[in-house]
Protein backbone atom coordinates (compact mmCIF):
# COMPACT_ATOMS: atom_id res chain seq x y z
CA UNK A 1 0.00 0.00 0.00
CA UNK A 2 1.31 3.36 -0.58
CA UNK A 3 1.37 6.22 1.48
CA UNK A 4 -1.19 8.05 -0.50
CA UNK A 5 -3.55 5.23 -0.09
CA UNK A 6 -2.92 4.94 3.84
CA UNK A 7 -3.56 8.49 4.44
CA UNK A 8 -6.91 8.83 5.87
CA UNK A 9 -9.46 12.11 4.67
CA UNK A 10 -9.74 14.47 8.04
CA UNK A 11 -13.29 14.27 8.80
CA UNK A 12 -15.17 17.13 9.67
CA UNK A 13 -15.07 17.94 13.68
CA UNK A 14 -11.87 15.90 13.80
CA UNK A 15 -10.07 18.89 14.81
CA UNK A 16 -12.33 21.75 15.19
CA UNK A 17 -13.45 22.72 18.59
CA UNK A 18 -17.21 23.31 18.20
CA UNK A 19 -18.30 20.39 20.45
CA UNK A 20 -19.29 22.90 23.04
CA UNK A 21 -21.81 24.26 20.07
CA UNK A 22 -22.97 20.75 19.22
CA UNK A 23 -23.52 19.91 22.68
CA UNK A 24 -25.99 22.31 22.76
CA UNK A 25 -27.45 21.90 19.48
CA UNK A 26 -28.27 17.78 20.64
CA UNK A 27 -29.45 18.42 23.98
CA UNK A 28 -32.00 20.97 22.58
CA UNK A 29 -33.09 18.79 20.22
CA UNK A 30 -33.14 15.68 22.78
CA UNK A 31 -35.43 17.49 25.20
CA UNK A 32 -38.04 19.68 22.28
CA UNK A 33 -37.73 16.47 20.15
CA UNK A 34 -36.98 17.54 16.01
CA UNK A 35 -35.87 21.20 15.23
CA UNK A 36 -38.86 23.51 13.73
CA UNK A 37 -38.85 23.34 10.07
CA UNK A 38 -41.36 26.20 7.98
CA UNK A 39 -41.33 25.02 4.31
CA UNK A 40 -42.01 28.54 3.51
CA UNK A 41 -39.05 29.53 4.73
CA UNK A 42 -36.47 26.82 3.08
CA UNK A 43 -33.86 24.76 3.96
CA UNK A 44 -31.56 27.89 5.19
CA UNK A 45 -34.20 29.36 7.64
CA UNK A 46 -34.64 26.02 10.00
CA UNK A 47 -34.74 26.39 13.78
CA UNK A 48 -31.52 24.32 13.45
CA UNK A 49 -29.54 26.43 11.12
CA UNK A 50 -31.01 29.41 12.98
CA UNK A 51 -29.48 28.46 16.05
CA UNK A 52 -26.57 27.35 14.89
CA UNK A 53 -25.96 30.72 13.05
CA UNK A 54 -26.96 32.44 16.29
CA UNK A 55 -24.53 29.85 18.50
CA UNK A 56 -21.26 30.91 15.69
CA UNK A 57 -22.50 34.34 15.62
CA UNK A 58 -22.24 34.64 19.70
CA UNK A 59 -18.72 33.62 19.01
CA UNK A 60 -17.93 36.10 16.40
CA UNK A 61 -19.48 39.18 18.27
CA UNK A 62 -17.18 38.03 21.45
CA UNK A 63 -14.19 37.73 19.20
CA UNK A 64 -14.36 34.19 20.56
CA UNK A 65 -14.38 32.27 17.17
CA UNK A 66 -11.04 31.79 16.46
CA UNK A 67 -10.20 30.83 19.75
CA UNK A 68 -13.24 28.03 19.91
CA UNK A 69 -12.23 26.56 16.38
CA UNK A 70 -8.93 25.42 17.51
CA UNK A 71 -9.02 25.05 20.91
CA UNK A 72 -12.87 24.76 22.37
CA UNK A 73 -15.14 25.96 24.69
CA UNK A 74 -14.12 26.27 28.92
CA UNK A 75 -17.65 28.51 29.30
CA UNK A 76 -21.00 27.26 27.55
CA UNK A 77 -23.06 29.09 29.83
CA UNK A 78 -21.77 32.80 30.01
CA UNK A 79 -24.58 35.12 30.85
CA UNK A 80 -26.03 35.51 27.29
CA UNK A 81 -24.38 32.08 26.03
CA UNK A 82 -24.86 29.01 23.96
CA UNK A 83 -27.41 27.43 26.73
CA UNK A 84 -29.92 30.99 26.42
CA UNK A 85 -29.51 31.09 22.89
CA UNK A 86 -30.79 27.90 22.56
CA UNK A 87 -33.11 28.92 25.60
CA UNK A 88 -34.13 31.65 23.24
CA UNK A 89 -34.98 30.28 20.07
CA UNK A 90 -37.15 26.98 21.69
CA UNK A 91 -39.11 30.11 22.88
CA UNK A 92 -39.44 31.51 19.42
CA UNK A 93 -39.80 28.20 17.36
CA UNK A 94 -41.74 26.41 19.82
CA UNK A 95 -43.21 28.17 21.97
CA UNK A 96 -42.26 26.55 24.85
CA UNK A 97 -40.01 27.28 27.86
CA UNK A 98 -36.81 25.10 28.48
CA UNK A 99 -34.79 25.56 31.89
CA UNK A 100 -31.49 25.11 32.40
CA UNK A 101 -30.15 24.62 35.68
CA UNK A 102 -26.08 23.65 37.05
CA UNK A 103 -26.60 19.94 38.84
CA UNK A 104 -24.14 21.06 41.49
CA UNK A 105 -22.56 24.09 43.14
CA UNK A 106 -19.44 22.30 43.97
CA UNK A 107 -17.18 20.22 42.36
CA UNK A 108 -16.57 17.58 45.65
CA UNK A 109 -19.36 15.39 44.76
CA UNK A 110 -19.04 11.55 44.44
CA UNK A 111 -19.88 9.62 41.33
CA UNK A 112 -22.22 8.04 43.24
CA UNK A 113 -24.27 11.49 43.88
CA UNK A 114 -23.52 12.61 40.80
CA UNK A 115 -25.08 10.02 38.93
CA UNK A 116 -28.34 9.79 41.26
CA UNK A 117 -28.77 13.38 40.11
CA UNK A 118 -28.21 12.73 36.46
CA UNK A 119 -30.69 9.47 36.65
CA UNK A 120 -33.24 11.58 38.76
CA UNK A 121 -33.26 14.39 35.95
CA UNK A 122 -33.69 12.05 33.13
CA UNK A 123 -36.12 9.82 34.46
CA UNK A 124 -38.47 13.30 33.52
CA UNK A 125 -39.65 13.44 30.28
CA UNK A 126 -38.56 16.21 28.24
CA UNK A 127 -34.98 16.55 29.92
CA UNK A 128 -31.59 16.11 28.73
CA UNK A 129 -27.90 17.03 30.18
CA UNK A 130 -25.03 18.49 28.96
CA UNK A 131 -21.30 17.06 30.36
CA UNK A 132 -18.08 18.42 30.20
CA UNK A 133 -15.36 15.54 30.44
CA UNK A 134 -11.99 16.09 30.89
CA UNK A 135 -9.28 13.09 31.54
CA UNK A 136 -9.29 10.77 28.58
CA UNK A 137 -10.66 13.38 25.88
CA UNK A 138 -11.93 17.10 26.58
CA UNK A 139 -14.80 17.36 25.53
CA UNK A 140 -18.60 18.77 25.80
CA UNK A 141 -21.32 16.48 25.50
CA UNK A 142 -25.24 15.84 25.85
CA UNK A 143 -26.72 12.64 27.98
CA UNK A 144 -29.74 11.69 26.57
CA UNK A 145 -30.42 8.83 28.73
CA UNK A 146 -28.53 6.98 32.23
CA UNK A 147 -28.82 3.74 33.44
CA UNK A 148 -26.94 2.14 36.16
CA UNK A 149 -23.71 1.23 34.29
CA UNK A 150 -23.70 4.14 31.83
CA UNK A 151 -24.37 7.23 30.46
CA UNK A 152 -25.82 6.99 26.97
CA UNK A 153 -24.76 10.03 25.07
CA UNK A 154 -26.35 12.17 21.82
CA UNK A 155 -22.42 13.19 20.96
CA UNK A 156 -21.30 15.17 17.85
CA UNK A 157 -17.84 12.72 17.57
CA UNK A 158 -19.22 9.83 17.67
CA UNK A 159 -19.12 8.50 21.27
CA UNK A 160 -21.76 6.53 22.01
CA UNK A 161 -22.07 5.51 25.44
CA UNK A 162 -19.41 6.12 28.60
CA UNK A 163 -19.52 2.71 30.65
CA UNK A 164 -19.40 4.06 35.15
CA UNK A 165 -16.47 1.88 35.63
CA UNK A 166 -14.55 4.74 33.00
CA UNK A 167 -15.82 7.47 34.86
CA UNK A 168 -14.31 9.70 38.33
CA UNK A 169 -15.85 13.05 39.36
CA UNK A 170 -13.46 16.15 39.46
CA UNK A 171 -10.17 14.25 39.59
CA UNK A 172 -8.47 10.77 38.20
CA UNK A 173 -6.65 8.91 36.01
CA UNK A 174 -5.73 10.08 32.56
CA UNK A 175 -7.65 7.07 31.24
CA UNK A 176 -10.48 7.52 32.47
CA UNK A 177 -13.21 10.45 31.45
CA UNK A 178 -13.55 12.88 34.24
CA UNK A 179 -16.64 14.90 34.92
CA UNK A 180 -17.38 17.92 36.47
CA UNK A 181 -20.26 18.67 38.45
CA UNK A 182 -20.47 22.42 38.46
CA UNK A 183 -20.18 22.19 34.56
CA UNK A 184 -23.25 19.72 34.15
CA UNK A 185 -26.09 21.35 32.89
CA UNK A 186 -29.66 19.73 33.44
CA UNK A 187 -32.26 20.94 30.82
CA UNK A 188 -35.95 20.52 30.72
CA UNK A 189 -39.09 21.87 29.44
CA UNK A 190 -41.25 23.66 32.10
Amino acid sequence: MSDEESIMPIRQGSIDGLCGVYSVMNATEVVIGKFHYDRKLGRKASQRRVLFKNLIGYLSKYDLLEETLIWGSDDIDAKGGFIDIAIKSVKKYQMRKLRKKIAFDTDDVTLNAYWEKLTEHLNRPESAVIICLSGRIKHWTCVRRITPSAMILSDSSGIRRIARGRCAVSMGRGDLYILWPTLTYLLSVV
